[in-house]
């Protein structure tokens, strides 16, 4: 059984002696925008994580503390967003899941969650992140960043 921490935005940001608005700054959004993803009060959008563990030279599995290791990656990971709703199919697929089914496993919506695997629609990283732990796979994997579907824990 994997255990998982809170994301690890405001941890990040302080090791990096960063405050709220240097962060904000470097994602072009209002510092209030950046609270309120850093105190999870709202969403943030697959981008703008992208974005912050690609600052932070992290994996995303990092940064929503779904690792415990840090990994350092030194480039910039794109999101494949084609491989993101081809991922998803594959996945339930394995798991000999509907979407029906595995919408009411999530939570979701079911024509919510088909249109993540349309590519109609993108989920936010929250959501991605309850698949991802669904599946007990990277949210790197899904993403497209890395082909490893391992999550990398150090115990």
């Amino acid at each position: 059984m994997i255990r998982y921490n809170e994301p690890r935005f405001k941890e990040l940001r302080l090791d990096n002696n960063l405050k709220q608005e240097d962060v904000a700054k470097i994602l072009k959004v209002k510092r209030s925008t950046y609270s309120k993803w850093e105190n999870f009060t709202n969403d943030i959008s697959l981008r703008m994580s992208n974005n912050l563990a690609s600052y932070y030279k992290v994996t995303l599995d990092y940064l929503m503390g779904l690792s415990h290791t840090k990994v350092n990656i030194l480039k910039c990971n794109k999101i494949n967003y084609h491989l993101l709703k081809e991922r998803l199919k594959s996945l339930r697929k394995e798991n000999k899941l509907t979407q029906k089914e595995l919408s009411e496993k999530l939570g979701f919506y079911e024509r919510t969650y088909a249109n993540y695997e349309k590519g109609i629609r993108i989920p936010t990283t929250f959501k991605l992140f309850i698949i991802a732990r669904f599946y007990e796979v990277s949210l790197d994997y899904l993403m497209g960043r890395l082909d490893s579907k391992e999550i990398l824990t150090k115990l």
